[in-house]
């Protein structure tokens, strides 16, 4: 009998241990871990040699970011095709938050203008926008062209002068045209694989005049190797109070410039995303990275993955808008 009894209550308790473990009949979905994101190191791809605008930005950005992704990240140059090798590695790789890239709000005319073009703007995630950089146009200090840009525009009507320019249909060749097409002038370009050669013929005297983006040649600025003959914005930049604006110098070139943005392949996973989102407007955010990037000529413009998503939007139209009224077609070199 007592035997019988222990066997009943146990029957009993086991029922009520299988009622309670299935929620009383109702499904129960089990809770699932939070991925850990990353495990191992992430790496930039940088589309131009070192020395140049993206190739900064990405290096400092990296050494801020490393702390709150909680991995190292490692920045790899993969130059060639005028930026179209670094870009496709970055558009081909796997979708997993590990390879990352820089694009830019030009990035849509890409497909317009250089030949094996396969990607698009459309064919990556935005991360973070990282800052606006606008033109500058550069001559050296001392040389015959260090004078008000009129009188450059006109010896450059009277006689041949040459204007140093780095890749190949960035906003560089975008600023020449305008100033071109404004003043019914035509500068020889002397095309380079990017902003930091640009720099070192400047200094040379290689080059009569040159396209520069701040960080390229902020310190020559500062040790007055280098002098601004103008700048696409709409207002003067600090830092470079003493170069004018092309608008106040009665040239119609306004805000163009080179935004960059970094991204990841399409595809890759919301979550991942988000992740990088947060450690990277962190690192946007603190003000030990505002200052590196302001010792380095350069601002900061941080926005999230929504908010730049639109504004690549808008301005990749504005840019395949000015590509098209061009006239050229892929592989067209600018002249």
């Amino acid at each position: 009998m007592r035997r019988a009894l222990v066997l009943v209550c146990l029957g009993i308790l086991c029922l009520a241990l299988v009622v309670a473990g299935c929620g009383g009949g109702k499904p129960q979905t089990a809770k699932q871990p939070t991925e850990k994101f990353p495990t191992q190191p992430v790496h930039i791809i940088v589309q131009y040699p070192p020395g140049g605008g993206i190739d900064v930005t990405a290096r400092l950005l990296a050494k801020h970011a490393e702390k709150y992704l909680g991995q190292n990240i490692v920045i790899e140059n993969k130059v060639g095709g005028n930026g179209v090798l670094g870009i496709t590695t970055v558009a081909a790789a796997k979708p997993d938050g590990y390879t990352l890239g820089i694009i830019l709000n030009t990035t849509a005319t890409e497909k317009h203008l250089l030949q094996g073009v396969n990607y698009s703007v459309d064919s990556f995630d935005p991360i973070v926008q990282i800052n606006f950089d606008p033109g500058f146009l550069v001559t050296k200090k001392g040389s015959k062209y260090d004078r008000p840009l009129a009188e450059v525009v006109q010896m450059a009507k009277e006689g041949k002068l040459n204007m140093g320019v780095g890749a190949v249909w960035t906003t560089n060749d975008f600023v020449k045209v305008m100033l071109e097409k404004d003043k019914g002038v035509k500068f020889e370009r002397v095309g380079f694989p990017g902003g930091g050669p640009v720099t070192k013929a400047l200094l040379a005297g290689d080059v009569d005049v040159g396209t520069q983006y701040a960080n390229e040649w902020f310190s020559y600025y500062q040790s007055g190797d280098l002098v601004g003959l103008g700048v696409s914005s709409e207002k003067r930049l600090p830092g470079f109070e003493k170069v004018p604006t092309f608008k106040e110098q009665g040239i119609n070139i306004g805000n163009i410039g080179v935004r960059r943005v970094l991204a990841s392949p399409k595809g890759t996973p919301p979550e991942r995303i988000a992740v990088l989102e947060q450690a990277f407007l962190k690192a946007l955010n603190d003000p030990a990275c505002l200052a590196d990037f302001q010792k380095a000529g350069m601002s900061l413009l941080p926005a999230d993955s929504k908010t730049v998503r639109e504004t690549l939007k808008d301005e990749s139209k504005v840019y395949v808008d000015i590509v098209t009224g061009l006239g050229v077609k892929p592989g067209d070199v600018p002249k």
